[in-house]
């Protein structure tokens, strides 16, 4: 992982022309007060965001639109004129794309969209199986700094048994989960190549913001384009 204060960076090849960027709290705080294409200055051309709602639905982007798309947790596009972009604090920012670059995709991925099927859903969706596809799993919460209750282990436990590799018991009904793990292991069934970021959000409170540590309502950036288009 490539990694400064303004920014960070995957540190495998997600596709060929493919670029992807995670901006952090130093740099998003540096310009808070610019105007609202700034991203798109970053990447010379427009991004689409999304309004974020922790859930499943995958939006298809065929054209770039001014308003972040409703209700969606994951944007998928085979343009060249726009980028993608996704907010995360302590939930994991997923990107993925074709290892061709002909497809790139965002994925908002908390607790509850990886319970629900998120990464199973993109996977069947768009047919991954059928061809190579790599992922960046970027920096989220740590399994040492996230703690969760009966109601998140039973959710995974029941529906997906193997999800318990991931869940570390603390004992009263208390565990922590990890997970950037099982985001990986869901990721692996579906043959995409995977690289994750070992960074912990609630620990690095210079580069990242997170909810769980001091409530931050503040979220970074992640970018994904395809750069040999306009």
């Amino acid at each position: 992982m490539l990694q400064t204060h303004n920014c960070v960076e995957p540190d495998l090849n997600l596709g060929a022309g493919v670029r992807c960027v995670m901006l952090t709290k130093k740099f998003l705080e540096q310009n808070r007060k610019s105007p609202e294409n700034y991203l798109s200055k970053i990447i010379n051309k427009p991004v689409q965001l999304m309004e974020q709602v922790h859930g499943t639905n995958i939006s298809m982007a065929n054209k770039y639109l001014s308003k972040p798309l409703l209700k969606t947790d994951g944007i998928f596009t085979q343009s060249k004129n726009f980028g993608l972009g996704v907010k995360t604090a302590d939930c994991i920012p997923m990107a993925l794309s074709s290892q061709d670059g002909s497809e790139i995709a965002l994925l908002h991925v908390g607790w509850k969209g990886l319970c629900g099927g998120i990464i199973e859903k993109f996977i069947t969706q768009h047919e991954v199986k059928k061809k190579q596809y790599n992922a960046w799993i970027g920096p989220c919460i740590s399994s040492n700094n996230y703690e969760v209750g009966k109601a998140v282990h039973t959710g995974f436990c029941q529906s997906t048994p193997e999800a318990e590799i991931n869940f570390e018991s603390l004992g009263k009904e208390k565990w922590k989960f990890d997970l950037r793990s099982e985001a990986a292991r869901r990721l692996k069934l579906g043959n995409v190549n995977v690289s994750s970021s070992k960074d912990c959000t609630f620990e690095d409170e210079e580069l990242y913001y997170s909810y769980r540590n001091n409530k931050s309502r503040e979220r970074m950036v992640t970018l994904i384009w395809r750069s040999d288009g306009k």
